[in-house]
């Protein structure tokens, strides 16, 4: 197991990858007793002892956790992590990772989202481009998508807002509203007077994935139903076409920003560490 220290630097996107380990040997060496056969608590210790980017000093202050098929003694298991938000204020930083408990067969077992506080003077890496469904996000894609003909033209008699949302740990979300006429953001707010059109929802980890992913996949996601939406359905289908788009951009910043900073910044050993 590696454990990441304040001077490796930890960004959003940054994935960790432990070795395949027996879930009984797991638990006896952390010297805690086997929980029982489906036990709640089993996948939380397993992942715990296994996570190849431990956070050196860090308290956890959150856990949401989630069984799809709670692992078992025998079973052989490993853990995958990204972090989905970094966010700093005053005297904290706040880290959000998303944290997965992956089978022989490559079966999500079990799965949960832990909220994180750094001490002082670790190094995180805070970017609008990654920061998504903010306001300083959807700012930073204005201008490319006002130069882009084929989302201009794909709102080009539409009238409404359009709402993003992004859902964090501990209950937290992200959201801004795009107000758009006849194909033109005329405004970028947290909120709108009425609410949005419609909303699309999605958990961090999938915007994540999908701005880091190795292919483009919005609207495989979307059929698969990874995303959601609130308000009307109807126009939320109509417009798949510019939120393509929009994602498309969204991609191309955040890569561009992560290219930018791999050529600058001390990483913890590329995008992926293994233990």
């Amino acid at each position: 197991m590696s454990v990441l220290t304040q001077q490796q630097r930890l960004a959003v996107g940054d994935r960790a990858v432990s070795a395949e380990r027996r879930v009984s040997d797991v638990i006896a060496a952390s010297g805690a007793t086997f929980p029982g056969s489906g036990a709640s608590l089993t996948g939380v210790v397993v992942a715990g002892v296994l996570d190849a980017s431990n956070l050196d000093s860090a308290a956890r202050t959150g856990l949401q956790w989630n069984t799809v098929s709670a692992v078992e003694a025998d079973d052989v298991v490993r853990a995958e992590s990204v972090i989905t938000r970094v966010q700093r204020s005053e005297d904290t930083v706040e880290v959000d990772r998303h944290l997965r408990l992956i089978d022989e067969d490559g079966n999500v077992r079990e799965q949960g989202i832990e909220t994180w506080r750094l001490p002082e003077g670790f190094a995180v890496g805070t970017d609008p481009a990654t920061d998504f469904c903010t306001v300083a996000w959807a700012e930073l894609l204005r201008e490319p998508l006002a130069d882009d003909r084929n989302f201009t033209s794909s709102l080009a008699t539409w009238d409404g807002t359009i709402g993003l949302c992004c859902l964090d740990g501990s209950g937290h979300s992200r959201e801004v509203h795009l107000r758009i006429y006849r194909g033109r953001i005329i405004d970028i707010s947290r909120r709108v007077p009425g609410g949005a059109t419609f909303t699309l929802r999605a958990p961090a980890s999938t915007w994540v994935d999908l701005v880091f992913g190795e292919h483009h996949d919005f609207m495989r996601r979307a059929i698969r139903g990874e995303f959601s939406s609130a308000g009307d359905g109807y126009e939320y289908l109509r417009l798949t076409k510019p939120l393509d788009i929009l994602v498309t951009h969204a991609r191309a910043a955040a890569n561009d920003r992560r290219r930018a900073q791999n050529d600058t910044s001390p990483r913890t050993g590329g995008r992926e560490a293994r233990s």
